[in-house]
This record gives structure tokens, C-alpha cells and sequence, in this order.
């Protein structure tokens, strides 16, 4: 393998996304794409027409996208504040929680409709984490799993093209839709609700979340700040060296298997957000989500493009079933358990998409009040989405 190369594709994974997120922030149709799916896209043409011909480190590359991932999740959890779930209303809570429900009892029926065709348990596992707190989790269950780079790939692939249309219907018609369901004929679109003025200043990082995800690159002017910022990466340094030991003391190996790490990174990131010093150190959820950027340019810069061209089909016709399943069986258990239409829409958004996306849905809904409990349940997904993710994987796994 030719060292300097190797070298020049790990510095393209820690500074590209910096590019990728200027870029969409200059230019709307790569706003739309997004960040995430821009990294994947620059990743598959390092891969296929970029170094590979020349023989850059891929195992390597595949190497630091999951050491990247396990510390992005302390990072993104130190900053969640679950002491706010005493703030969320009866609908919010029951509709988060049968969103929950939904995601789970479909990633089991969509494993024993498929497993006897393709090995279906891991991607049935990543769909619980996706559909309970978005993104971040599916990749944490993949890699924990095991599932490999060409699987988490074609995942994030799908997730990408089918969640793109979900959300643009969450913005448009939906609203609308859910109301005439589960309102009746009460108004199509209600009025909003007054917020006081700390709501207003609070609904953009209630629980912890932000409204631009790498804002911290412009939010921390001051050394202190940046020092703090770099203590709480050293502490999600640690959080995977405890994983590491784990896994050392138990199965005498060090990243062979990730779960241990996984796990560990998951259940500190949520015990260390309950000390306020950590808890509000400024950019972590930011940083967090920059090194997700950067864990998925190094992915897609690892896989094998042949491999991929062979799974993502089946893939996204994988996730396409789940997703719509869960959205229909979330509406009528909203229904059956008499949850209001915005609490409906708000809680199955936090459990897709997770804090990001909840500003302009609930902007779309006309109730902006409904943002702040909507971030604290895309909070909660983001804190227990891995768990319970990699809980179901293991038990299906069992099965297969």
C-alpha cells in the first residue's frame, strides 16, 4: 500500500466535510442532499475512481470510520439533558413511546418475512435505532454488530433516498393528513400556541440538540471554550478505552469486538450528561456530529463498490418496507390510543430523523410550540436507540 496516499486519504476524511458543509450552506441543491449524503457520495468516488487504482489503506480508512463513530456518540449524548422528559405533555410521551413500540414489533416481523431469503437480522436491528432517534444510531448498531462497511453503507444509501421523500411529505402535505386521521374534523391546521420568551430562546437546544449540527466551528470564539471542548473529546477517548477493556477482560481481544465498545460509549455518554459541567460544555453535540460526517466519508471511502452494487437494492427495498410500515403503524396506534394529530407527527419525526429535523416540521404544522418536546424525544431516541437497537439485533441474531 503506498504510505503517502494513505496518509493524504486520512486527511481528506477529517477535512472534506468541512468543504461539504460550506457547500451546503452556499448552495441549495446540496442543501438538500445534505451533509451526510454529500460525504457518501465524495466517499464512493475516492473509492471507485479516486486512489483505488493506486492502493491507498482501505482497511485502515475502515479502521478510524469506527474508532470515528464511538467517539461521536459520548460526544452527541454528553449534551442531552434528560431531565427535560418531566417537560413533555401525555401526547408526546405516549406517542414517542408507541413509536418506539412501532419500530420494534416491524424490524421483527420484516426479519422473519425475510431472513430465509438474505441475512436480515442486522439491518432489522439497524432499523430500530434508525426509526427510534435517527441516523447516529443506525450507524453505531451496524458497527457494533459487526454488520460491515458495505451493509452500513447501502443502509445510510437508503435511509437517505427513502427518508429525502418522507420528509419532504412531513413538510408539505402531511400535516394535513394526520390531522383529518386522528383529528377528525377538527381544523386541518391549528393555530399555534404562545411561547414565553425562554422557550423561544430554548426550543433550539432543548435537551440538548442544536439547529445546525456543526455550528461549533462558529459558535466558540474563546480558548477556554476550546479547551473544554477538547476535555470533553479526551473524555469520549476514555469512554472507548473502557469499552476496549472490556472487551479485553472478556474475550481477551481489543476491537475485534465492537459491541463491547459500543455499549460502553452509549451507557457512560448518558450517565456523564447528568453532571452539568460536561453536560453544557459548548460544540460537543456539534463536534459529535462532525466526526459522524467524517465516519461516514472514511466508510464509503472503504467499501467495495461491486459489493455495494449487490446489496443495496435489496437493501433499500429493506428499509422502504420498514419505514413505511412504521409511519402507518404509529398513525394507528396514535389512533387507537386517541394521541392528538401534532403530538403524532411531532413524535414520529424525533424517532425518524431525531432532534435536527424538528424546527420545520413543526414550523410546516403551524406549532411551534411543539418543538421544544419534540428535541427532547429525538433526545431520549438518540440516548436509548442504541441499546435497544443492538438488544433486538443480538435476539434475532440468535434466531437466525
Amino acid at each position: 500500500m503506498n504510505v503517502a496516499l494513505t496518509v493524504i486519504a486520512l486527511i481528506c476524511v477529517v477535512t472534506l466535510p468541512v468543504l461539504i458543509i460550506y457547500l451546503t450552506r452556499i448552495n441549495k441543491a446540496i442543501g438538500v442532499i445534505g451533509a451526510v449524503a454529500c460525504c457518501y457520495i465524495v466517499g464512493f468516488a475516492f473509492s471507485t475512481i479516486g486512489f483505488t487504482g493506486y492502493g491507498y489503506d482501505k482497511s485502515l480508512i475502515s479502521t478510524v470510520a469506527y474508532v470515528l463513530v464511538a467517539l461521536s456518540i459520548p460526544l452527541i449524548l454528553f449534551s442531552i439533558d434528560l431531565r427535560a422528559l418531566k417537560k413533555l405533555t401525555r401526547g408526546t410521551v405516549v406517542g414517542y413511546t408507541l413509536c418506539i413500540v412501532s419500530a420494534i414489533a416491524v424490524a421483527v416481523a420484516a426479519f422473519f418475512i425475510t431472513f430465509k431469503f438474505f441475512p436480515s437480522a442486522k439491518l432489522a436491528a439497524m432499523s430500530v435505532g434508525l426509526y427510534t432517534g435517527g441516523t447516529p444510531n443506525l450507524n453505531a448498531i451496524g458497527a457494533g454488530l459487526n454488520a460491515g462497511e458495505t451493509t452500513i453503507a447501502a443502509a445510510n444509501v437508503s435511509d437517505t433516498i427513502v427518508g429525502g421523500v418522507y420528509f419532504l411529505l412531513l413538510v408539505s402535505v402531511a400535516p394535513r393528513i394526520y390531522s383529518k386521521i386522528l383529528d377528525g374534523r377538527k381544523k386541518a391546521v391549528a393555530q399555534p400556541m404562545p411561547q414565553s420568551d425562554d422557550d423561544k430562546k430554548n426550543t433550539a437546544a432543548e435537551g440538548g440538540a442544536r439547529r445546525d449540527d456543526y455550528s461549533f466551528g462558529f459558535g466558540i470564539r474563546d480558548w477556554k471554550s476550546i479547551l473544554k471542548l477538547v476535555g470533553a473529546l479526551a473524555l469520549s477517548v476514555g469512554c472507548l478505552g473502557v469499552g476496549a477493556l472490556l472487551e479485553y477482560v472478556a474475550e481477551g481481544t481489543v476491537g475485534e469486538n465492537l459491541l463491547y465498545i459500543l455499549l460502553s460509549v452509549s451507557v457512560l455518554g448518558v450517565a456523564l450528561s447528568f453532571i452539568k459541567p460536561i453536560r453544557e460544555i459548548k460544540g460537543e453535540y456539534s463536534l459529535g456530529s462532525y466526526l459522524i460526517l467524517c465516519f461516514s466519508l472514511a466508510l464509503s471511502m472503504s467499501i467495495d463498490w461491486k459489493q455495494l452494487s449487490v446489496e443495496i437494492l435489496p437493501t433499500l427495498a429493506f428499509f422502504a418496507g420498514c419505514q413505511l410500515s412504521v409511519i402507518i403503524l404509529h398513525a394507528l396506534l396514535c389512533k387507537i390510543f386517541r394521541v392528538d394529530a401534532y403530538s403524532a407527527i411531532i413524535t414520529s419525526t424525533a424517532g425518524i430523523y431525531g432532534p435536527p429535523f424538528i424546527a420545520p416540521v413543526a414550523n410546516a404544522c403551524k406549532r411551534q410550540d411543539m418543538i421544544a418536546p419534540g428535541v427532547i424525544c429525538g433526545a431520549l431516541g438518540l440516548a436509548i436507540g442504541t441499546l435497544l437497537g443492538l438488544g433486538v439485533g443480538k435476539l434475532l441474531l440468535l434466531i437466525a
